[in-house]
């Protein structure tokens, strides 16, 4: 189901019903009160990082990955990177994927559920860095260990136009700072980026942080506010405040966001200014949908088809 745009944008902003059938819908119902007991009170405020990552890693035990792909690590100019390969590699092309965590959380580990499905649905190499982490290493250490990787990527003779830039959270909040970045630098430009419900409004000021709260099954703003406040970055930072920053000269971009998370005005309000800065930009709205459902891959249809429309997305733009 297609939207209108907001008045005076490009951008296509489309509805996307949730999956049909029972068994969807049952598991669904069951992941949001999953997610309301076993993630939402535990990661934030009161928690320290140690607890909050503690309990991450054990829940990515219950978001495994896909089969029919390879895994390997390799050093990329001084950072650990997790390269996720599918077994019959036909695309020379290489999404760099950024995980997400509120900058202070999670790792490559945590995010196979999105990557294993990427790289194969997509057939290219996915990269996901093993970046710094706040609020041992505030900002700008994400920043630089991800500009460090497209460095060395681009270095083993890979071209820009066949990186795909992704993530998701705060790692495609750092997925499109780096291709703002990139672009003030006058540096060649990624294919596409490609975005799962970035953070873009540092203040946190969107409506949906208000109307949202009951909806939101998984995030706490307290939570986005403790990982925004030791990530660091000085406020007015261009490239980490998309929504008032110029954006034209932007590669295409795709954002995906569920309807029922605190973040979804900072997506929507992101595809309308991209928009009217000229950026081909689509942004795609799950609806019934929580934040960064993805990692629900190995249960929920619905998360295999947001991952497969992102792969298409990739390979229309990749140039390999």
């Amino acid at each position: 189901m297609t939207m209108t745009s907001p008045a005076g944008t490009d951008s296509p902003m489309t509805e996307i019903a949730a999956q049909a059938g029972w068994v969807e819908r049952v598991v669904a119902a069951f992941l949001r009160g999953f997610l309301r007991v076993a993630f939402k009170p535990v990661i934030g405020p009161p928690f320290g990082a140690a607890v909050q990552r503690a309990w991450i890693n054990v829940l990515a035990f219950s978001m495994p990955g896909r089969s029919g792909v390879l895994r390997d690590w390799q050093d990329a100019g001084g950072v650990a990177v997790e390269i996720t390969a599918p077994k019959a590699n036909a695309n020379k092309g290489v999404i760099l994927y950024l995980h997400g965590g509120a900058f202070c959380l999670a790792s490559p580990k945590t995010h196979r559920s999105i990557t294993s499905h990427l790289a194969f649905e997509s057939g290219m190499a996915v990269w996901t860095p093993d970046y710094r982490l706040a609020p041992e290493a505030p900002y700008p250490a994400a920043l630089e260990d991800i500009a460090t990787v497209y460095r060395h990527l681009r270095s083993t003779g890979v071209a820009a136009s066949q990186i795909v830039l992704a993530g998701d959270s705060a790692g495609a909040t750092l997925a499109l700072a780096l291709a703002i970045q990139l672009r003030d630098q006058q540096q060649p430009m990624p294919a596409c980026v490609m975005l799962i419900s970035p953070v873009t409004d540092p203040d946190l000021t969107g409506p949906t942080m208000h109307s949202r709260i009951s909806a939101d099954p998984m995030i706490q703003a307290g939570w986005l506010r403790q990982g925004l406040r030791w990530y660091g970055c000085p406020a007015g930072t261009a490239n980490h405040a998309p929504l008032i920053t110029p954006l034209h000269g932007l590669p295409p971009l795709l954002i995906q966001v569920g309807d029922q998370e605190l973040l979804l005005s900072d997506s929507t309000r992101l595809a309308q200014h991209a928009g009217y800065c000229g950026v081909d930009c689509r942004i795609e709205i799950y609806l019934k949908r929580w934040h960064v459902f993805h990692l629900q891959s190995f249960y929920l249809r619905s998360s295999v088809m947001a991952i497969r429309s992102m792969a298409a997305y990739a390979k229309k733009w990749d140039a390999s």
